[in-house]
């Protein structure tokens, strides 16, 4: 390992199915507070690995083991293309979220991506599996993204990251909070394929609706809030729950032009996650300014809409860290952790305490 310094890369893929976001950062061994991002990419996936991703929660124990090993092997592959085309030499170690394929706290949480497999093919240091260890302390395993909001951006008052599910994370009274918010772009992604687009670019398709009143009333109607302490949200049950009530709309709705009809379920879609994301960030007097990250803060649209209804202010960072925030801070992560120091906070986890989460491989 470099002397005070520490090099590591972080991998990140999201419910959004965007694809491998790997980012090349530096910090420094005894100052938490520092980091600087080299180099970053986002390997898309081709369509064969985004059916088998989509999928994955409804195949067989013995099939997830197998993709799992599958999945390593392209992790793998793509840091070696990632560190051959950057000229990395300094690199200390990788720290890999993988893909989530199931998350069902309390009981367990799943991520593929080999870790022992990368780091035989790679071999440099791995670590992975974050969530496990908190699950079995009694925790969510979710989120895990504060602890670098505290330590990399504690100079915001809270940070709100709009990837597949919306986040927020925020200090209260000493400790950090954190928790789901609702969902965002997995909701976006799935209707703008009614245009065969990939998703709203800068919120085009969205602007050009309006907000049907029955719908915003059903989907604002989900009391995710109502939920006490930590939580995360559950991917399979935002399908059955959100994308259901779309869907009745649209049957019940039989006949109508779904072409027409779908600029108005992006705009309700837009106005209910605004709704959402207000609802919790205007309940806490003290956020006097936020950061928001992820694919969402291209979303201008939706962007407006947030802004319009925040007592607050609204940052939007350099668009590489918009983009590769959360791969930049499960490699922070993963530099703790290669330090024995905290990275998983019970005040946002619900673990009976806050303790240094990840299987090393080395």
């Amino acid at each position: 390992m470099s002397s005070g310094l520490l090099y590591g890369l972080g991998i990140m893929s999201g419910t959004s199915l965007d694809g491998l976001d790997i980012c090349y950062a530096e910090f420094k061994r005894n100052d938490d507070n520092y980091f600087k991002i080299i180099n970053s990419e986002t390997f898309k996936y081709n369509s064969k690995w985004k059916k088998k991703l989509s999928n994955i929660h409804l195949k067989s124990n013995t099939e997830i083991e197998k993709i799992d090993l599958e999945y390593g092997k392209l992790i793998s592959a793509k840091i070696i293309k990632f560190k051959n085309e950057n000229n990395i030499s300094n690199l200390d170690f990788i720290s890999s979220h993988g893909h989530t394929v199931k998350h069902k706290p309390p009981e367990y949480s799943i991520q593929i991506g080999n870790g022992k497999l990368i780091h035989e093919l790679t071999n440099i240091t791995t670590i992975n599996d974050f969530r496990s260890q908190d699950i079995k302390l009694n925790g969510q395993g979710a989120p895990l993204v504060p602890i670098g909001d505290k330590y990399l951006f504690g100079n915001y008052d809270s940070c709100l990251n709009l990837g597949g599910i919306a986040n927020i994370s925020f200090e209260y009274s000493g400790n950090t909070k954190a928790f789901d918010i609702c969902g965002c772009n997995i909701l976006l992604n799935k209707y703008s394929k009614i245009y065969d687009k990939e998703f709203d670019k800068s919120g085009i398709l969205s602007s050009k609706g309006e907000i049907i009143p029955e719908l915003i009333e059903s989907l604002d109607s989900i009391n995710f809030d109502s939920v006490e302490g930590p939580r995360s949200l559950d991917k399979e049950k935002l399908l059955k729950d959100n994308y259901r009530l779309i869907d009745e709309y649209l049957t019940n709705k039989n006949g109508i032009n779904l072409k027409k009809t779908g600029y108005n379920i992006l705009a309700t879609i837009v106005e209910h996650i605004s709704n959402e994301i207000t609802k919790v960030i205007n309940k806490q007097n003290n956020l006097k300014n936020i950061l928001i990250t992820g694919g969402g803060a291209k979303n201008g649209f939706l962007i407006d809409q947030i802004k319009r209804k925040l007592k607050c202010s609204v940052i939007i960072p350099d668009e590489i860290i918009v983009d590769y925030k959360e791969a930049l801070i499960f490699a922070f992560m993963g530099k703790l952790r290669l330090q024995n120091k905290i990275n998983c906070l019970k005040s946002v986890t619900g673990a009976k305490m806050d303790h240094s989460s990840g299987n090393i491989f080395k």
